[in-house]
């Protein structure tokens, strides 16, 4: 008994009468309504202010909301365990009054803080429910339809943004296909526009889009991750497993480690580009300033193989320029590349023992990327150059010839950017290049396509299988047969789309067969390039190719995984059958 009565019960949480709960649901109520008032009135700029009752009005309901904020807060204080305990959970609700003094004094109303303070006590109590967790559960199994929604959410808030006046040269705003188609193929890295870029969009639109290509890029769910990652949070199994699907490793690797890799160099990348942009471009702009923000942009377009420019034709206006050729070029390849396989090339072995111990230790994946790239670049740069020697090159010396051949070879790999007008290229060109953009980047970098591995694990299985090989071999090693089952079925559902949504378009769109085919290939390959369709398209053409830039976004076999709900398994197996082919 003395034992039990010197036990202390210590109360970490102090029990919050029932109102409590419902005032926080009146809180969160006011800051969304005033959330949608901040984006009519700050974002379309509706005449609020124009009339003496609406103004009172809006003065007397921010007044409101501040006073129910501060309420809040001192509820909180009065039914927290302990002040330190307080601190550490809500500092943001004290760090939250310094803004709003000072745009008090300013003249402003401070709502926006107030507004983005509840959604932080919003996302904090839903974490931490659990409808969370079991959200979470139904995540973790199907990781790809997370992986899919966070690109859809992406492009709905993107959408949203570029439908503000302010996103707009002339203060209008875009309207809903042409915000969705632009906010579509910049977060897909595809490129391709209906409104040019510089001319249509203001200076605020214009970092929406780079916003919205960087995320895309590199994958929203990799960005997250790596910022978790870097400021020491631990990734859960669903955030491992999605984050793997992203980056296409199905290795056991370290995430955690590889995720702050593909942030640091991405920013290494991009930073080195745009400072060796900054030197060519800032002697010939006008203001430092407007030579760092074109750096920048095309920094982040080229490695993201984006494929916008702030330029009105693109780069042709440098086509003859060694330096801006090859620092684009440059960033495109390394960002197609895919991070496993720069990481493979580019890590601390490398800088300890040299390039050849990289090399030497390279693994198969990584050697079928390169070679199926360098063969690719080379190949079309041979033939671009003789089939439009006397053509669209006509007018370039040999070595500007040469230059553009390259780059022209380089950018159907989903870089979007031309230095050489695509609608003034042969028939057998475009074919050519449609054949490119299908097969696209590598996996786990910033481009899109079937991939350059798919592409020579089917070339391997067809020149073995010719050869009377069961296996296919790559250096002394055998490919497994689900991943070639694998590279056929992304290749076919891959080719039934494209077929697909050419029919869609040959049906809405009056223009030539091949613009439409390789309007319909650089949609899916993410690709960006256009004979001049884009602009052109009807409203149903548009919303075709949105929605193929989506799908070649996320790939054929992705959506797939992400749709379907779990895999069957036939309980028995079956004879074999004799079937004759071919």
């Amino acid at each position: 008994m003395r034992l039990l009565r010197r036990v202390r019960v210590i109360r970490t949480r102090r029990e919050l009468p029932s109102w409590v709960e419902r005032f926080r649901w009146v809180v969160t109520g006011l800051c969304l309504a005033a959330l949608i008032l901040i984006i009519l009135k700050s974002g379309y700029r509706l005449p609020f202010s124009r009339t003496t009752f609406w103004s009172g009005a809006i003065h007397l309901f921010n007044l409101l909301v501040l006073l129910v904020f501060t309420f809040d807060v001192i509820i909180n204080f009065i039914h927290s365990p302990s002040l330190p305990q307080y601190f550490r959970q809500r500092w943001f609700d004290l760090a939250v009054y310094v803004p709003i003094v000072i745009a008090l004094f300013a003249g402003g109303s401070g709502i926006t803080f107030v507004v983005l303070r509840q959604a932080i006590v919003v996302t904090q109590a839903f974490t931490r429910s659990r409808r969370f967790s079991g959200l979470l559960e139904r995540l973790r199994i199907r990781p790809v339809l997370l992986m899919a929604l966070s690109f859809v959410s992406m492009i709905l808030v993107g959408t949203l943004l570029l439908t503000f006046p302010a996103a707009t040269a002339d203060g209008r705003g875009s309207d809903l296909i042409n915000a969705l188609f632009t906010a579509t193929s910049a977060t897909c890295v595809t490129g391709l526009i209906v409104k040019n870029t510089p001319i249509y969009f203001s200076r605020f639109g214009q970092l929406v889009i780079l916003s919205l290509l960087q995320l895309g890029g590199i994958g929203i769910m990799t960005f997250s991750a790596s910022l978790a990652v870097v400021f020491g949070r631990r990734l859960g199994s669903a955030q491992r497993k999605a984050v793997s699907m992203m980056m296409e490793e199905a290795r056991n690797v370290d995430i955690a480690r590889t995720l702050r890799y593909i942030l640091s160099f991405t920013l290494l990348a991009e930073s080195t580009g745009a400072v060796l942009l900054l030197l060519r471009w800032l002697p010939e702009c006008q203001s430092a300033g407007e030579a760092f923000y074109r750096a920048v942009f095309h920094s982040v377009s080229a490695f993201c193989n984006a494929g916008f420019s702030v330029f009105a034709d693109s780069l042709e206006g440098f086509r003859s320029d060694p330096a801006v050729n090859l620092i684009v070029i440059g960033l495109v390849v390394t960002g197609g590349l895919g991070f496993v396989v720069v990481r493979e090339l580019l890590n601390r072995d490398t800088l300890r023992n040299g390039p050849l111990y990289s090399l030497r230790r390279m693994s198969t994946h990584a050697r079928l990327v390169l070679w199926t790239t360098g063969i690719l670049l080379v190949v079309g740069t041979v033939f671009f150059f003789f089939s439009e020697y006397d053509h669209a090159l006509a007018s370039l010396r040999a070595p500007s010839k040469l230059l553009a051949s390259v780059f022209q070879s380089v950018t159907p790999r989903t870089a979007g950017f031309n230095t050489i007008p695509i609608g003034d290229l042969r028939p057998v060109t475009l074919f050519l290049w449609a054949m490119l953009m299908f097969v696209g980047a590598s996996p786990g970098g910033t481009g899109g396509g079937i991939k350059t591995s798919t592409f020579a694990v089917l070339f391997l299985a067809v020149r073995n299988r010719i050869r009377g090989r069961e296996e296919v071999e790559v250096k002394h090693r055998v490919v497994p047969k689900d991943i070639v089952y694998r590279a056929t079925a992304i290749a076919v559902v891959s080719g039934g789309i494209v077929a697909l949504f050419f029919a869609v378009l040959l049906t809405t769109e009056s223009a030539p067969f091949q613009s439409i085919l390789f309007e319909t290939v650089s949609a899916f390959g993410t690709v960006g390039l256009t004979t001049g369709l884009t602009p052109n398209l009807s409203p149903t053409g548009k919303v075709a190719v949105t929605l193929l830039m989506y799908i070649g976004r996320l790939g054929p076999l992705t959506l797939a995984l992400a749709m379907r709900t779990r895999q069957s398994r036939l309980p028995i197996s079956y004879p074999a059958a004799r079937v004759m082919v071919g």
